[in-house]
């Protein structure tokens, strides 16, 4: 409902359990948990998605996702090691293959056939140089894309993942939330001089929430350098696709038509935490220093930013949506977001029911 004389816009309060319905359903969707880059053939890679330990094994060529517990004694699979086609044990030697199935017991190798311990085991894929997993056989929506990983003109860097104190929808909602630039990143990405949030368009595309906005921003002495682009301030188009629940890119195409690529998949380690994997794209860096430069503008954006994503309470979303304003415009994405994981709450709780 939208006050149309202060401009707020509020939610109609929710039951207290959606805010387990929206996390539980997460669950139902893709997650990215590693680089592929650190996920070595035949070296497992501990990893964590809601609340779950997995061990991730590459053999052949293929990824496969594991419950990260021995069945014998609990024993960390991903402490352990591969060899051929199975995940060994580090504690006892027990051996399992790629369908999760125990195959050999060193210590009673006759009772091997005997035994039917099984692990979880969970849908695994590789996509656009990181490792996606879903908790469940039959996801909603399919792995998160990025269609200009494979563009030759694209340089790409993929820096270390960071770890917030802070819920998955809080980070997402701190990415495109327009109104605290010229506040938390003044002569970064905005200026107070110039605070409101021009008008821009939202729409949902099957799983994908799309928005388009074209800032004026300024324009720093070395980007003028990269972009030969020597006005102060320069109209950027910003295109943004936020795939469902948490993996968002964003491409900024600068008046010159260069193109700059920020994608970032944000994983529920839990409800209070997550952990952000990303790339950088350019077509315009010349090398190390230049990609360097773009790591470090990031790095500073995301410093600024941490604190005070970190404050803000509760760490979920609210269980009562009232309990926060919401301005018309300004906040038309975020709450557009809030809206689509209500849907999704709703979704869960009513096929539980």
């Amino acid at each position: 409902m939208t006050d149309q004389r202060s401009g707020l816009v509020g939610l109609e309060p929710f039951a207290p359990e959606a805010e387990s319905g929206w996390y539980s359903a997460m669950e139902q969707y893709w997650h990215a948990v590693a680089y592929a880059k650190d996920l070595l053939e035949g070296q497992p890679l501990a990893a964590t998605l809601l609340g779950r330990n997995l061990a991730l094994v590459r053999t052949g060529g293929e990824v496969h996702a594991f419950s990260d517990i021995c069945r014998h004694r609990g024993a960390s699979l991903s402490l352990g090691s591969v060899q051929g086609d199975c995940l060994v044990c580090p504690y006892h030697g027990w051996e399992y293959d790629m369908q999760g199935q125990v195959v050999r017991i060193p210590a009673r190798p006759e009772l091997s056939d005997v035994f039917k311990a099984q692990l979880d085991r969970y849908p695994c894929q590789e996509a656009a140089g990181m490792v996606w997993v879903s908790l469940v056989e039959e996801p909603w929506g399919a792995v998160p894309q990025l269609t200009q990983w494979n563009d030759s003109a694209i340089r790409w860097q993929t820096p270390a993942f960071y770890d917030w104190k802070t819920s998955v929808p809080r980070r997402l909602e701190n990415f495109v939330d327009f109104a605290h630039f010229p506040y938390v990143h003044e002569h970064v990405l905005g200026s107070r001089d110039k605070p409101e949030v021009e008008d821009h368009d939202v729409w949902r595309e099957e799983q994908v929430l799309r928005f388009v906005r074209w800032p004026v921003e300024p324009n720093e002495h070395k980007m003028k350098e990269l972009l030969e682009i020597e006005e102060p301030l320069m109209t950027v188009e910003n295109q943004y696709h936020l795939a469902m629940p948490a993996t968002i890119t964003l491409e900024r195409i600068f008046p010159n038509g260069r193109r700059y690529i920020l994608f970032m998949s944000s994983s529920p380690l839990g409800p209070g935490a997550c952990r952000n994997f990303w790339h950088i794209g350019s077509d315009f860096t010349r090398g190390p220093e230049d990609e360097a430069y773009l790591l470090d503008f990031e790095d500073r954006v995301l410093a600024q930013d941490k604190p005070i994503v970190e404050s803000q309470l509760p760490e979920c979303l609210p269980d009562n949506l009232d309990a926060e304003m919401y301005v018309k415009m300004a906040d038309s994405v975020t709450l557009n977001y809030r809206q689509w994981l209500l849907d999704l709450a709703a979704t869960y709780l009513n096929r539980e029911a």
